[in-house]
């Protein structure tokens, strides 16, 4: 019976959704049919493909210009409404060649013209960087993250990570460098959205800290929501991490491998003909073998990942993803019995083209997944899987002179999860299946030459219908070369959650189920923020945020440290701001970042009331790191790329200890009290009242290029941790066992790219 309802309301929907659709078109179609002559296309990088956002592109006549527009984020640029005759077509991007091209417009026609851009050489070995682009620089919400940027960060490897670099941003926090496990502004990390080509993944971060399954070389570009997201992203109520990955070069092959102690991997890519290409890459970590020798302390981790990407169309087109990752080990090695392991697996298509009426149509059809175990304390056994089948289509389009974003999704999620051992309540319950079906909409608002708006609405029909506004609005009081005052506001919604065992930090595994009583988890997010750029070369920023929580899953406190528990809820407040300074000279980059994050939540529980009196108590949860500063600093010097990078972290919150008592179950036997002991127990005091110390530590790393016969080579010396600081990551309260993050880690890595 639930079935056939199922399926009635995704006909329902589906045929709803595509009638909207219909409709939106036909006008933008009939809006148009007055117009003169147009000129569209789509602007990329010449070797990742990558679409370039805030390209300048005119028409000019007579050495003139005569009509002019902007690449959006998806690197698309329409002029309307121009008259008919011949013209040259110019690009303007700040570390990109010019691209002039002769065009012809004639009257009732739209031409399409699509092109790359090469990034002028002096720039890619120096600090120049995009104006529009920078950790200081955010559009409603939206900070674009590049390849150069990434490779600012010292990594103990070949090449730089995603995940390095994102943890240099105010707001994004983690337990240590080891785990996978990444917090935004208080959120968990099962309340992030991360996409890779337009597939969700669910465990994108490595065991260790440093990586995840986006190396530098595989990245074209990153666009990163600390929250406030639109109305095209939903299903989670934290962040959105969406990774565009590069295209293998159609032109000739290239190639670049590098080995580290800690890492190794390859990427290769090359023409199919025809304007495809094909990528492909392989990572392997090495850690586990020499962390004995290189820091006298064994690292018992080891991760993997594959990929192959083949894609069609210089700028539009269809490209196919596939890849795998592997995650297993032990967070503590003294705990030989523990054990951690999850996987991903992905395998999707991605189709985008821009229609002759001007439309920008993007369709996506993929699977995402994961599965994870886990051997913890007692030979607990735990287990947990989910797979994810995914449909989505989005259409960029103008109606009337608004431009407007509609699409829909549908997904069918399944999970299977044993956690019996941890939550006694969920023996009964294993499987979940969740049907999605939603559409949305979004509209691009110019309300007078200063203010800009983005109103949006996702509509949810299934598994729980529901309404989700979203407003992002700007304001630049003193034109585009001033300042901009940027605000946020949405309601968001989550209908698979990810349940952890928070109550120990060094607990990493992740089960993924639906939600139980109460609904799906649930957040309305708030921001207010001014960016200030001073010159060409100086920026900052300032923003205010806030969050509240339903329905958080929580492990319930007891009042004896045992292993299993049950699952509760609570509800949560957020508060916060990020402060960030960037300066960008041709040879010397600077940021610095400062985030304040106050994250409390407020949970009722029988155990409250048996032991304090009130049956709801308010706590700050583990993530809650109430301050935080990031200082990365590079220079060319010398033919040398000298990096810095340092970092400071205030405790993470932890529950203490009130002692030990001995323990009798008298429903099995009539205990002698007198003669036996019992079991003895760790009694704690109220949750998270106790603050681990504080962190901080110091990265560099020096490196310089060769050019060889066979290629370019890299050489690139360094040091995690350069003062050797000793930063706690986990304290076993029973044997007195304190387990460090990784001591002082030197390196030397080598890359070699092929010319």
């Amino acid at each position: 019976m639930r079935s056939e309802v199922i399926a009635a309301r995704f006909g329902v929907v589906a045929r709803t959704t595509c009638l909207v659709l219909a409709a939106l078109l036909s006008l933008s179609v009939a809006a148009r049919a007055q117009q003169r002559a147009a000129i569209q296309g789509i602007v990329a990088e010449s070797n990742t493909g990558r679409p370039l956002s805030g390209v300048a592109v005119s028409l000019e006549a007579d050495g003139k210009v005569a009509y002019g527009a902007h690449t959006d984020q998806n690197g698309v640029y329409h002029i309307d409404d121009a008259r008919p005759g011949n013209y040259t077509l110019r690009t303007r991007l700040i570390g990109y060649r010019e691209h002039v091209e002769a065009v012809v417009l004639v009257g009732d026609r739209r031409l399409t013209v699509n092109f790359r851009i090469e990034q002028v050489p002096a720039v890619l070995n120096g600090m120049v960087t995009n104006p529009e682009q920078g950790a200081a620089v955010r559009e409603l919400g939206r900070q674009v993250v590049t390849p150069e940027q990434i490779r600012a960060v010292p990594v103990p490897g070949g090449t730089g990570d995603l995940a390095s670099y994102l943890q240099t941003l105010p707001g994004v926090t983690t337990a240590g460098d080891r785990g996978g496990q990444v917090f935004v502004r208080g959120g968990l990390p099962a309340e992030n959205e991360v996409l890779v080509d337009g597939i969700p993944i669910y465990q994108p971060f490595h065991l260790l800290g440093f990586y995840s399954v986006f190396p530098e070389d595989l990245v074209s570009s990153a666009d990163f929501y600390a929250g406030g997201f639109g109305a095209r992203y939903h299903g989670r109520t934290s962040s959105v991490l969406d990774v565009h990955l590069r295209d293998g070069d159609t032109q000739k092959f290239r190639s670049t491998a590098s080995l580290s102690p800690f890492v190794a991997d390859a990427v290769a890519g090359g023409p199919m003909g025809q304007g495809a290409s094909w990528l492909a890459s392989v990572r392997h970590s090495l850690v586990q073998q020499t962390s004995d020798a290189l820091l006298g302390t064994p690292v018992p981790v080891a991760f993997e990942s594959e990929l192959v990407k083949i894609s069609s169309g210089q700028n539009d087109g269809c490209s196919v993803l596939g890849m795998h990752t592997a995650d297993r080990g032990q967070i503590d090695p003294q705990l030989s019995g523990s054990h951690i392991a999850w996987d991903n697996k992905l395998l999707g298509l991605k189709c985008v083209t821009l229609r002759e009426n001007g439309q920008r149509v993007e369709v996506n059809w993929s699977y995402s997944g994961s599965s994870s175990a886990a051997v913890t304390y007692g030979a607990s056994n735990l287990r947990s899987s989910i797979w994810r089948v995914q449909h989505d289509l989005h259409v960029n389009d103008v109606l009337g002179s608004v431009p407007v974003e509609v699409g829909y999704e549908l997904s069918d999620e399944t999970t299977h999860y044993d956690l019996s051992e941890l939550f006694a309540d969920q023996t009964n319950r294993s499987f979940d299946i969740v049907i999605g079906t939603s559409a949305y909409g979004e509209a691009d608002l110019s309300l007078g030459p200063n203010i800009h708006a983005k109103p949006g609405v996702v509509l949810v029909a299934t598994p729980a219908p529901g309404v989700e506004p979203r407003l992002r609005a700007s304001w630049t009081p003193f034109g585009a070369s001033g300042g901009t005052l940027e605000s946020a506001f949405g309601l968001y919604r989550q209908n698979i959650i990810g349940t952890s065992d928070m109550r120990d930090v060094g607990s990493v595994f992740t089960a993924w189920m639906a939600p139980r009583e109460g609904g799906p988890l649930r957040a309305i997010h708030e921001s207010l923020g001014w960016q200030q750029p001073v010159g060409s070369s100086f920026r900052w920023s300032l923003e205010g945020y806030a969050k509240q929580l339903k329905n958080i899953p929580v492990a319930e406190w007891q009042a004896a440290a045992v292993f299993t528990t049950t699952l509760g809820r609570a509800d949560g407040r957020i508060y916060g701001t990020d402060a960030r300074v960037e300066i960008s000279r041709p040879h010397f980059y600077g940021f610095v970042g400062y985030g304040y994050n106050w994250t409390l939540y407020r949970s009722a529980q029988t155990d409250f009331a048996d032991w304090f009196g009130q049956p709801v108590q308010s706590y700050h949860p583990a993530q809650d790191r109430r301050n935080q500063v990031n200082a990365l600093a590079t220079a060319d010097a010398g033919g040398f790329k000298i990096s810095a990078r340092w970092q400071f972290g205030s405790g993470l919150p932890f529950t203490q200890p009130i002692g030990f008592d001995e323990g009798f179950i008298f429903s099995r036997n009539l205990s002698d009290v007198h003669t036996n002991l019992g079991t003895t127990r760790l009694v704690l005091d109220k949750p998270f009242t106790g603050r681990l110390p504080a962190m901080h530590r110091l990265d560099l790393s020096v490196e310089r290029g060769f050019d060889l016969s066979m290629g370019h080579l890299t050489i690139q010396g360094g040091a995690i941790n350069a003062y050797d600081r000793r930063n706690m990551f986990y304290y076993d309260l029973f044997t007195g066992h304190r387990l460090d993050q990784m001591p002082l880690a030197p390196y030397v890595s080598l890359t070699l790219t092929s010319r």
